[in-house]
């Protein structure tokens, strides 16, 4: 009999996808449980939890009135592994349903970064994750900032283990026609208005500049369509052809102020994409400042580094791509990181 387990997680995220398609792929008998309200992942085994849906920006306070629906769920399937992607919201419900349904069943949880590391109402919401992180039986961290601020909740480092699922290695050759790519979702925490304004200053240079915009409101998306003539914007696009853009661009940037491991990071690592980052601890796991990406502080760093990278000899260039791709090839790839999770959660 192939061993079952639950995922109580977003059906419509990448990361979702990732973890679920892998067991299902393995031939483990995949269960998901979720609020939204579209399934990108190959299981077959839907439980929707309500009909409110996901609110990326928070505050999905109904999630709580799905716990006896759950608790329901788990007596019936029985599954030998229960885990939950973020700690405050997803962990917590699955927490409450796991004790009202009196089964003995490992559970997990994945912390992916706003759930821990800038949460609302942070002393709510630490009091919460310690109490569903220092329950769960194994807790993923998806960087080294991750993994300190669980640790500083008084949860056994034993249990913590951290690491990226990782990205299926793929160089794609292609023309490098785009000058510069941001494709972090839109929120306070990515600092877009900062990256727009500072990049502003290089417009007389007549640049390809390509931003995509995850999760952003049409009115404030028009806004910025009209006060930054200068760049290409899109909204949310395909996965795929989101890694073919990032094929297509010379620099990847980004300015998130705290972040977990970001998978969009890895990605224009492994295609070719020159990071230019913010200068934060997760960052900093990942690039070492002027020799495979540079990092920023300010933005007069950010234009100077700038102005390096669009300057930067093809010899050059060629040698960050080689050294990116080899990093990601050791420390990120998708099967790789997926097999020792899996000897993680079961």
């Amino acid at each position: 009999m192939p061993k079952k387990i639950l995922f109580v997680a977003n059906a419509a995220s990448i990361h979702t996808v990732k973890w679920a398609d892998y067991f299902v792929n393995k031939g483990y008998e995949v269960y998901l449980a979720t609020f939204s309200e579209e399934n990108r992942t190959a299981c077959k085994n839907i439980y929707f939890l309500g009909g409110k849906g996901t609110n990326q920006a928070g505050g999905n306070y109904h999630y709580l009135l799905a716990v006896s629906k759950l608790a329901k769920i788990l007596k019936e399937i029985k599954p030998q592994s229960i885990n939950a992607h973020y700690s405050y919201s997803m962990g917590f419900v699955a927490l409450l349903a796991k004790k009202k349904a009196k089964i003995k069943t490992k559970f997990s949880v994945v912390c992916h970064g706003s759930d821990v590391l800038y949460p609302p109402a942070p002393f709510l919401v630490d009091r919460i994750n310690r109490y569903v992180l220092n329950r769960a039986d194994k807790v993923f961290a998806v960087s080294d900032e991750i993994k300190e601020k669980i640790e500083s909740l008084g949860v056994d480092p034993e249990k913590v283990w951290m690491g990226q699922y990782g990205i299926e290695i793929e160089k794609e050759e292609t023309i490098k026609d785009i000058d510069i790519i941001s494709n972090r979702a839109y929120s306070s925490h990515s600092r877009i208005e900062f990256l727009l304004d500072t990049l502003a200053e290089l417009k007389e240079r007549k640049l390809k500049i390509l931003f995509i915009l995850p999760q952003i409101e049409d009115d404030r998306y028009r806004s910025l369509v009209k006060r930054y003539p200068f760049v290409d914007f899109h909204k949310e696009v395909a996965h795929e052809k989101m890694l073919n853009l990032v094929a297509r661009s010379k620099i990847y940037i980004s300015a998130t102020q705290s972040d977990g491991t970001a998978l969009s990071l890895l990605e224009s690592m492994c295609l070719g994409a020159v990071p230019l980052i913010s200068n934060i601890p997760s960052n900093r796991s990942w690039i070492v400042d002027g020799l495979n990406g540079y990092l920023f502080d300010t933005k007069e760093s950010f234009i100077s580094k700038m102005d390096n990278l669009l300057n930067m000899n093809e010899s050059r260039y060629d040698e960050i791509q080689a050294l990116n791709h080899r990093l990601i090839r050791y420390r990120a790839d998708y099967r790789t990181q997926m097999q020792k999770i899996e000897m993680q959660v079961l």
